[in-house]
Parts: structure tokens; C-alpha cells; sequence
């Protein structure tokens, strides 16, 4: 690094896990000060990101950060310098990581009769550490449409395929329903205290239900909205527009996506989704504050706790006025109740009529008969033969 006067380096800061996107807004829940903390200085692409984790979160976190923060999803992020050799698994406590001791930064000391210069949280870490990301963003990714676009949600569902939680509990009568297991209610509790304060775009509306849609192969086709020949519109579920015109009068709408905010945002703007005169989004979230969870039988995947959004907002949602709908029942796992798998939009057929179905449903949740979604049995929705709410 040249010694005189070098420029300073554009820098993205994190505070307690936070990032920042939506879901990855600082927190405002104090840290807890019995836990000991690790500061990251990470590297990237000319920029410096700083990330601050406790001991007893993860390596996962640590990606989820940044993939929140670069765009570079976790499966693709190389942490260089991080460690001497093998780098750490997942799983692996950030308080168990083996530190390469090139990667421990010292903390600065003011020199002898300097007044002491306020200290931040970081100040006071048990360890600092700095390491080089590297990898591509998805968006650099989806440049070729030649070839064949590799999506998360595309790779998981070849890898490991949606899960029936009812149908394991059926086949594995031991195993523990993963919206009581204590492990993923820990989990939950800490993706509560790191992401609650996530941006919002329109205010709640008292007296509203609310809309949980997934994006990907739920409202559009995911392969053709990523194909850059392809005009968005065409990628839009038939019939998007109305249907979130028609179901605004009664919800409000979040979008949840397994993807990075700087794509989600991307895409909802060509979608039409923002700034229509007809609905308003209220809030987006992406991957950040989804967790892992482990399937009976050993298979990983991510859910979407709606937990997130009611303790944000107690006196307006809750489980019994929110509906989750997405073409993912694993998604939904957390939260078995507010689950609405619908059947998944892909290579973009023109007849579809899902959507007008699923509308159907919320005005039959939204009649005053139905005090509690969870009385009605999502899994069977399209069976359900409730009175609709008249305009």
C-alpha cells in the first residue's frame, strides 16, 4: 500500500449482522454484553465491508451477511486469508473458527499521552479479523442467455426436492415438528433480534390481513425474467397485476425472495410491481433473515419465519391473519399454518389460472365468518368451500 496520503477506500459498515438491504438494516435491540463478539474487515472488489457477529453464530451467517451485502451468493464466496488452510465449514462457530494469524488485525494504540479517542463496540471485540472475499455477483451471472441459468431455488429443488413436513411426521413419528424444535426456535430468536428492524416502503394498514408472496416461480417465471432477451412482462405470472390489485383491498403485501435485495429490487421495478397507482408493497425481504433447518432424514434447507414480521408489528399480524403463499412447502416450515403451496410458474404458459384461485381464497379468508387462517386447512385450499368477502 503506497505510505503518503492514499485515498481512502469506499467502505459498506454492519452493525450487529446487519446489512444493507431491507432485511439487513441495523438492528434496535441492544447487543447483549454478555456475549463476546469478532469483528470482520472484509475486502471486496476495492471496497471495505465491516461485520460484526457473536461468538455463537455461524459461518452461514457470515455468508448470508455478505451475500446481502456483494450479491455473491454463499455457495460461491471463497474467504481468502480467513484460515491457514481448509476453510471452515458452515456450521462452524464463529468463536471455533482457527484464525490464520495473518488475518488478526491489532487494534490501534494511541500513543503515549494521546487522549484516549472514544471507542466503538467494535473496540472492544475479543478478536478482529480481515480476510478477502471473492466471488460473482448474480447479476454478472445472468449476462450469457445462451446458456443454461442456475438459480438457487432451481439447484435446490434438483438437489433435495420439496418437502411434506405432514408426510414425514406420518413416516418419522419421533421426530420434532420444526416449529417446535428448540434448536430452530433459538435460531429464530436471534434472525428476530439481528434483522427486526428491516426497511419498510408503505406504512401498515390497520384493519388489513397480511400477503406473504414469494417471487421465484411463484409470481414470475424465474428463468425468463433472469433471460436479458426477454422482456419482464413476459416473465409476470398472468393476470400479476390484477390479482395484486384485487387482494390490496384486504392485505397488505410483502414480497419475501430466496434471493439478494439488489436482484429483488431490480426485478420488481421491471415487473411493474413498484410504484403502481392500483397497490403498494409494503416491505420486501430477502435471503438474509432466513435460516437453515434440518429436515427429517438429514436434508438442509431454508425457511421463511413469519415470526420476523409479527414481532414487529403485533397489534396489526399475526398467524391468525397471515397468509404465506409460495410454490415451496419447505419454505413455509417454521410457520406449518400460514402455508399456501401453489403450483410453481414455469417456462412462463401463457393459459395460467392460479392466481385467480389463490385471489378466491383471500376473499374467503377475508370474510368475517373466518376469525383465524389457521382454522382453515391450507394444505387443502383449493377444496376449501368458505363464503367470499364482497367488495
Amino acid at each position: 500500500m503506497d505510505t503518503a496520503d492514499p485515498a481512502p477506500e469506499p467502505a459498506l459498515a454492519v452493525i450487529e449482522g446487519g446489512g444493507s438491504g431491507p432485511a439487513g438494516a441495523a438492528s434496535s435491540s441492544q447487543p447483549d454484553d454478555s456475549l463476546a463478539y469478532v469483528s470482520f474487515a472484509v475486502k471486496y472488489s476495492g471496497s471495505m465491508l465491516s461485520v460484526r457477529l457473536g461468538e455463537d453464530d455461524c459461518v452461514a451467517d457470515l455468508k448470508a451477511i455478505l451475500y446481502s451485502l456483494t450479491d455473491v451468493p454463499p455457495a460461491s464466496q471463497k474467504l481468502l486469508g480467513i484460515t491457514r488452510g481448509k476453510p471452515p465449514s458452515d456450521d462452524t462457530l464463529v468463536g471455533s473458527i482457527p484464525f490464520a494469524p495473518s488475518a488478526l488485525k491489532p487494534r490501534p494504540q494511541n500513543a503515549p499521552g494521546q487522549p484516549q479517542e472514544p471507542a466503538g463496540p467494535a473496540a472492544t471485540d475479543k478478536v478482529q479479523v480481515s480476510f478477502m472475499l471473492l466471488g460473482t455477483p448474480e447479476a454478472d451471472r445472468f449476462q450469457d442467455p445462451s446458456g443454461t441459468i442456475k438459480f438457487a431455488e432451481d439447484l435446490e429443488d434438483r438437489l433435495a426436492g420439496d418437502i411434506d413436513y405432514a408426510q414425514q411426521q406420518e413416516a418419522v413419528k419421533t421426530a420434532v415438528p420444526p416449529d417446535q424444535d428448540p434448536k430452530n426456535l433459538r435460531k429464530l430468536e436471534k434472525v428476530i433480534a439481528r434483522f427486526s428492524n428491516f426497511s419498510v416502503m408503505n406504512e401498515p394498514r390497520a384493519g388489513k390481513r397480511l400477503l406473504v408472496l414469494d417471487l421465484d416461480y411463484t409470481i414470475a417465471d424465474t428463468k425468463r425474467l433472469l433471460d436479458p432477451a426477454s422482456p419482464a412482462s413476459v416473465a409476470a405470472r398472468p393476470g400479476l397485476h390484477d390479482f395484486l390489485a384485487a387482494a390490496y383491498r384486504d392485505y397488505d403485501i410483502c414480497v419475501w425472495s430466496q434471493t439478494s435485495w439488489r436482484w429483488l429490487e431490480v426485478k420488481l421495478i421491471e415487473l411493474g410491481m413498484i410504484g403502481h397507482d392500483q397497490f403498494n408493497i409494503s416491505f420486501v425481504l430477502d435471503r438474509t433473515p432466513m435460516f437453515s433447518i434440518t429436515a427429517p432424514g438429514g436434508k438442509k434447507h431454508e425457511v421463511k419465519p413469519l415470526e420476523l414480521i409479527w414481532r414487529r408489528w403485533p397489534d396489526l399480524y399475526g398467524p391468525h391473519n397471515t397468509i404465506h403463499v409460495d410454490d415451496l412447502s419447505r419454505n413455509g416450515a417454521i410457520n406449518p399454518k400460514n402455508i399456501c403451496k401453489i403450483r410453481a410458474y414455469k417456462d412462463a404458459p401463457r393459459f395460467d389460472t392460479e392466481l385467480q384461485a389463490v385471489l378466491k381464497l383471500l376473499r374467503q379468508l377475508a370474510h368475517p365468518s373466518i376469525t383465524d387462517f389457521r382454522d382453515v386447512d391450507l394444505k387443502a385450499w383449493k377444496h376449501f368451500q368458505g363464503a367470499e368477502k364482497q367488495d
